[in-house]
């Protein structure tokens, strides 16, 4: 390994976000939710939700002028109307970004009184879920990388020992921030649309022009990456990617669960934060390229929450279920039971979700990280986890902990089983064996009896893994 590489020091992020406004013509749009959506301003908020917005979704069949006069009755404005591929594919009309001027609360009581609604919820400000960041050396060799090895690591270095190191016609998708897909711990690991070029057309007719690497839905553009070596920009999307897909055996930095992956960013996360809607929008544009590009995306990683039940949301999580994607969320770092006090989108129960704790080098339950046994699946390394992030002259590495990091140590576990045994497709069924397979593999963790549904933390180290 190469010694001199420079570590990246990054502070734990708190967010807040508030969009910026454009009214939009009420007639649907004509590009899969890929509406001229604003992006994203720091303002102040109470960093649960998008101050004075509401998502509103009509009755089938409600006419534009019964619209328009239930969106005046709550004082409000169209900031965007979002209708993904997905929903139209099922007959789903979608749904509505509305401006109001008076408390967002305040217009969901009204809306929730008229006849023509189906749905008025708040759209609402997911966070990261991490807690801090630590600068360390790098190198697998010296133990440091514990998840991957350690005493109460995954065990992945015993799936590699018996030749599964991961699949390359195997793709997960990041939503979260964005990636930097050029890191030389990544840039092979990185999906490339092969339908597409850089030259202003939507040469593959998604919707989404010039989307080579994914799509920002926070920025509205195909610009995946847009931090740098001078800050911390999408260092959190780049992270998780590191420990999904960081390469083996090059010689520098990291390695990741899975030598060999496919990594798709679907950034949906500003500086600020992200919102209900953009989330639904990624979520919504990995299903489609599973459904119509037959991408075998297996997993989805969701290492942000903070939010309370939004019916929009599990409608794309479900529309996921059924493309055969898991969603792999973290627990939260409330240090709460999220059985009594639920925090989505860790607790939906969507056959798809898998909730995840972390722990730490010990075993232990971090006192900062959720759990429940009804609600969350199992434990994995998440306290002081090296990754890829940016740094000087592009290479930089950094130790974060939060089950922000927890998370990414189960989608790589579902890329690499998918390797093993569904290297070219992954259904609905067959994703609900992988599910099964991560629980049942789980390693027996004293901490986490009774805190999760298995008592145990992920262990890839056993038959059907290799």
């Amino acid at each position: 390994m190469k010694s001199l590489f420079a570590i990246l020091l990054l502070a734990a992020f708190t967010f807040s976000c508030q969009m910026q406004l454009d009214e939009l013509a009420l007639s649907p749009n004509s590009n899969n939710g890929n509406s001229s959506a604003p992006g994203l301003v720091q303002q102040g908020n109470s960093g649960k939700n998008i101050s004075n917005e509401v998502l509103i979704q009509f009755k089938r069949g409600t006419s534009e002028s019964g619209k328009l006069t239930a969106i005046k009755a709550i004082t409000g404005t169209i900031q965007e109307q979002i209708i993904t591929q997905e929903m139209k594919d099922e007959g789903d009309e979608g749904f509505y970004v509305i401006k109001t001027n008076i408390n967002a609360i305040e217009a969901i009581n009204r809306a929730s009184k008229n006849s023509l609604i189906e749905i008025a919820e708040l759209n609402q400000l997911y966070t990261h879920q991490q807690t801090s960041t630590t600068p360390d050396d790098l190198f697998y060799s010296t133990g440091q990388l514990w998840g991957l090895n350690g005493t109460y690591g995954s065990n992945a270095n015993v799936a590699w020992a018996n030749n599964n190191t991961g699949s390359s016609t195997v793709y997960v998708g990041i939503v979260d921030e964005g990636v930097m897909f050029n890191h030389p711990d990544l840039v092979n690991n990185m999906w490339s649309n092969p339908n597409e070029i850089v030259d202003g057309l939507d040469n593959d007719r998604n919707g989404y022009i010039d989307d080579v690497r994914g799509w920002d839905f926070a920025n509205n553009d195909a610009s995946v990456y847009d931090g740098n070596s001078s800050n911390d920009i999408d260092a959190h999307g780049t992270h998780i990617s590191g420990t999904i897909g960081g390469l083996g055996n090059n010689s520098i930095g990291v390695v990741g669960v899975n030598w060999n992956v496919k990594i798709i960013p679907t950034k949906f996360m500003g500086p600020t934060g992200g919102s209900t809607a953009n989330a639904i929008k990624a979520l919504d544009y990995l299903t489609s390229l599973k459904k119509t590009k037959r991408i075998n995306i297996v997993a989805s990683n969701n290492s942000w929450g903070g939010g309370s039940y939004s019916k929009l949301l599990m409608s794309a999580i479900q529309r996921a279920d059924r493309g055969g994607i898991l969603f792999i969320v973290a627990a939260g770092n409330a240090g709460s039971n999220i059985d009594l006090t639920p925090s989505y989108p860790a607790s939906y129960t969507t056959p798809n979700v898998i909730a995840v704790s972390a722990i730490d080098v010990d075993g232990l339950l971090p006192t900062w990280s959720s759990y429940g046994v009804k609600s969350v699946a199992l434990g994995a390394p998440g306290a002081n986890i090296i990754s890829t992030v940016s740094g000087p002259n592009g290479v930089g590495y950094a130790a974060y902990s939060g089950t922000s990091m927890a998370a990414p140590h189960v989608t790589a576990a579902v890329a690499l089983y998918a390797a093993k045994n569904y290297p070219t497709s992954t259904n609905q069924s067959a994703s609900q064996v992988i599910k099964k397979a991560i629980i049942n593999s789980t390693s027996v963790t004293p901490s986490l009896n009774g805190k999760t549904i298995s008592g145990g933390r992920l262990n890839v180290g056993v038959v059907g893994f290799y």
